[in-house]
């Protein structure tokens, strides 16, 4: 036998830390979380195979540990193996950058508070610094990981498959939305080619944070629960779906929105998550479908250190558990108080009664007749916990939001100096809703301060300020638009149809064919059926659409090839005059052959030295008078024109497409694209339309979702349609239609019955939701708009401004005299004086000089 090498043994131990992207980022992530920073920035070239880069804002590496920083089992969270059962941090094997340098190129920068300036570190394989540099970067850690399992190309080969690049690249999201949602302060943004993929900002608590991830709609029907156990210690905090609520809105085919941590860190206990999953299911088992389902649900187990061993894996995703029994106890015990026991077999054990086999318990309800549902809670006491938790009524749903809104907690007793009635049985005591809402029904026996609900506070729109340009756009607001295929694409003027794919071709044959075996089906119904008869579609029809969509593609790649011919036509077209010339004289014909387009472009802008052109026009000396051209002036000043503010075309310098025009005795220079980006940007805003995607799961409405009842009232106050045969009416408003909003009210027997939702919105801009519909709610409540211009939010309006400036930019270089007075004229019309800039904030005219009235004024004039 021999030894390995060092490199060799570095490598295998390596490859077993790092296994994919995946790792590489939860590990540098986790660096960064036990570095105390509250931003992080992760951004992925190729799905990080070429290169991963994690910043953040922390605390940064000390100069004295700069050296070992990246040299295996060095670390800083721990000192000896005691220290395993006081352990805070994420990290603590000191392997995770030694691994990342063994199998790609590592850069580190970093700074701390003291360090004047930034440093860059270049780290060889084995963790060594080959070389520094100071950098610009600010305060905390950067690590740049390049050239990823370049050494292991079986491992490298693996992620050849594109399927299994966004695959990693969606377990990435997920891990990162797993830290957002255990770390409210914390703000992420992950980027993949140089694309923004997702983000999340600052919160101040879970709740807001699981809106920020899942959505308001989600997390309106989540209730927060809280566990405590002293013996041996548990603490459970989360957010479960409330008992009865609709499947739909609070489970999903996969277990992505799953969230369970312990001692804040996402791991995979299975045992928990077929716990969690079990009661879920046995609280819908009216319905089969809820069995293949994964609720939405967020629990982090609290429980001390020195009971839990996360030194399992590589990955530290599984942990160890010494008061396992335990724990699963109080997790089923907490689930038992939420959704009743789980029976199996048993058609007399019914839902709501509480198996005494796991948990010997008493319930107590306390109500008074004056409260709302809201305000009644189920207290369920064992021997070694107390846990509480709201238990609104299912028959009445407007009390949700009132009910998310009340913090779960459990160290009240309400035991305590409970009054008994006539019969002498002891009653709870009675919590009224005045009490409860001034804060006054619990205490907190630690602190002795009273516990009082949770108020949210939602941000307000920001106002522009007057001097702000309207096309100034915030620098937090992300405004990258979306790549959409369009059935056309513009080359040198010319309209070339895009080509089509065997799939488009073979949905236009059987899209037809669908409607009329159904003449009732939705889109998505067509669609869905489309996509079915394609998948089942035999291998030789199959091959007749590919043959089809590869001459579609060769048409397509012909049609470019003459609208891009450039030289190859001027050159035909050369050989074909030659021909003609000769043709000619041999005939006697004196016929000169026209020049073709191309031609005559090239002429024009032809770049040959001016010994190669033909010779310049001799000039020739005119006589020149200051009091003619006063006359003429004085003629044109007085003639009637309907040009803009008196405004007269002089001439048009086809240099700079620019044209000249004279207002008065001012000679100004008009660009008549800055004019026209305004007037369309104008006319968009009145007329147009957002085009409306349905939306796969409607978003409710409701008074916490939009931000008060006086938006609520609003909305409800706004233009509606005809009802539909089932009772629903559509919203028809042109403030809300020309928005893209397409909103449905269900009508009920009371205001707190009906049901408002969002069945459709526009999906041409990035991150447009709910947000933007209070916008106009805003706008209608606060400055009374009546008209649809005014009613546009910010990020419809900035669409539009790239849309009219897109739209300019196709008119052609060289416009006509006719077509620049009708601008004027339309500016004159739709534009005030104030208002003469482009939607860039560059004028529309440029002075260039005033007309002398006398010849003395002219002599003054050259000779100044």
């Amino acid at each position: 036998m021999k030894a390995l090498p060092a490199e060799t043994v570095r490598l295998l131990c390596s490859s077993q830390v790092i296994t994919s992207v995946l790792n590489v980022v939860k590990e540098l992530v986790e660096n960064s979380l036990d570095a105390g920073s509250t931003s992080l920035e992760v951004k992925l070239d190729n799905y990080g195979l070429d290169r991963i880069e994690v910043r953040d804002n922390g605390s940064g590496i000390k100069a004295s540990d700069v050296p070992v920083m990246a040299v295996k089992h060095y670390t800083s969270k721990i000192s000896c193996h005691e220290d395993l059962e006081h352990l805070v941090t994420y990290g603590f094997r000191g392997e995770a950058l030694a691994s990342i340098c063994a199998i790609s190129e590592v850069v580190i920068t970093t700074k701390t508070a003291d360090d004047d300036f930034s440093i860059q570190y270049t780290v060889d394989h084995t963790g060594q610094i080959v070389s520094q540099k100071p950098s610009h970067l600010g305060n905390g850690t950067t690590v740049c990981a390049t050239n990823l399992f370049k050494n292991l190309p079986v491992r490298r080969q693996y992620y050849s498959n594109t399927k299994k690049c966004k695959e990693e690249l969606r377990r990435v999201q997920n891990l990162l939305t797993a830290y957002a949602v255990v770390k409210p302060e914390l703000r992420i943004t992950l980027s993949h080619n140089r694309a923004v993929v997702w983000q999340k900002s600052r919160v101040s608590d879970h709740r807001a944070a699981l809106m920020a991830v899942l959505g308001a709609a989600f997390v309106a029907n989540l209730l927060p629960v809280q566990h405590r156990q002293e013996q041996p210690e548990i603490n459970i905090d989360g957010f479960f779906p409330k008992p009865g609520s609709d499947f739909n809105s609070t489970s999903s085919s996969s277990p992505d929105k799953m969230f369970i941590f312990v001692n804040s860190r996402p791991v995979h206990q299975k045992e928990i998550l077929k716990l969690v999953k079990q009661y879920y299911t046995n609280s819908h088992s009216n319905n089969e479908s809820v069995s293949r389902r994964y609720p939405h649900v967020m629990m982090n187990i609290t429980i001390p250190a020195s009971t839990l061993d996360v030194n399992l894996t590589p990955d530290k995703t599984e942990v160890m558990l010494q008061n396992k029994e335990d724990v699963l106890l109080a997790v089923e015990t907490m689930l038992i108080s939420l959704y009743g026991s789980y029976s199996i077999g048993d058609d007399n054990l019914k839902m709501g009664e509480t198996s005494t086999a796991h948990v010997q318990n008493q319930h107590a309800i306390c109500a008074d007749k004056d409260d709302p549902p809201e305000h009644r809670s189920i207290a369920v006491r064992t021997n070694t916990t107390d846990i509480s938790l709201l238990d609104p009524t299912p028959e009445d749903t407007s009390t949700d939001a009132a009910v998310d809104d009340i913090a779960m907690n459990s160290t009240a007793d309400l035991n305590s100096n409970s009054p008994k009635s006539d019969s002498g049985e002891s009653q709870e005591p009675i919590i009224s809703a005045k009490s409860w809402s001034m804060g006054k029904s619990f205490s907190n026996p630690i602190t002795g301060e009273g516990l009082e609900p949770v108020k949210l506070h939602l941000p307000k729109a920001k106002p522009i300020a007057k001097g702000d340009s309207p096309s100034k756009k915030p620098s937090s607001v992300i405004m990258e638009k979306m790549a959409k295929l369009t059935a056309y694409d513009l080359i040198s003027n010319r309209s070339v149809r895009q080509p089509l794919s065997a799939f488009s071709l073979f949905e236009q044959d059987t899209r037809s064919q669908v409607l009329q075996e159904n003449p009732t089906a939705s889109p998505q119904d067509v669609t869905t059926a489309v996509k079915e008869r394609w998948e089942s579609l035999g291998e030789e029809d199959r091959k007749k659409y590919e043959s089809k969509a590869e001459e579609s593609l060769n048409s397509s790649n012909l049609q470019r090839k003459r609208a891009t011919e450039g030289g190859g036509q001027c050159a035909e077209g050369k050989k074909q005059m030659n021909a003609d010339s000769s043709l000619n004289k041999a005939q006697g014909v004196k016929r000169k052959a026209p020049l073709s387009n191309q031609q005559a472009l090239d002429k024009l802008f032809s770049t040959q030295p001016s010994s190669k052109r033909s010779p310049a026009k001799i000039s020739k000396p005119l006589p020149f008078s200051i009091a003619t051209l006063k006359r003429s002036l004085n003629l044109l000043s007085y003639q009637k024109s309907s040009s803009a503010q008196g405004l007269r075309l002089v001439n048009r310098l086809a240099s700079h497409g620019a044209w000249v025009v004279l207002c008065g005795r001012k000679l100004m220079l008009l660009n008549p694209f800055r004019v026209e980006e305004v007037l369309l940007f104008k006319r968009l805003l009145k007329n147009n339309i957002l085009p409306t995607a349905r939306l796969q799961t409607p978003v409710q409405l409701t008074d916490g979702v939009l931000g008060g009842q006086e938006y609520m009232d609003v909305l409800m106050n706004m233009e509606k349609g005809s009802p539909c045969l089932n009772g629903d009416t559509y919203f028809t408003d042109p403030r809300l239609v020309a928005n893209g909003f397409e909103i449905k009210l269900t009508p009920g027997s009371s205001s707190t019955e009906r049901c408002v939702e969002v069945t459709g919105m526009a999906d041409c801009m990035p991150f447009f939701g709910i947000g933007d519909l209070r916008e106009i709610l805003q706008a209608i409540k606060a400055r009374d708009a009546k008209t649809v211009e005014h009613c546009r939010p910010l990020k419809v309006s900035n669409y539009l401004e790239s849309e009219a400036v897109r739209l300019a930019r196709q008119l052609p270089l060289n416009l006509s005299r006719a077509d620049v007075t009708n601008t004027l004229s339309r500016m004159t019309e739709e534009l005030t004086e104030e208002s003469q800039v482009c939607l860039h904030g560059r004028p529309f005219f440029h002075d260039l000089l005033t007309v002398p009235e006398s010849e003395e004024d002219a002599l003054q004039i050259m000779s100044s």
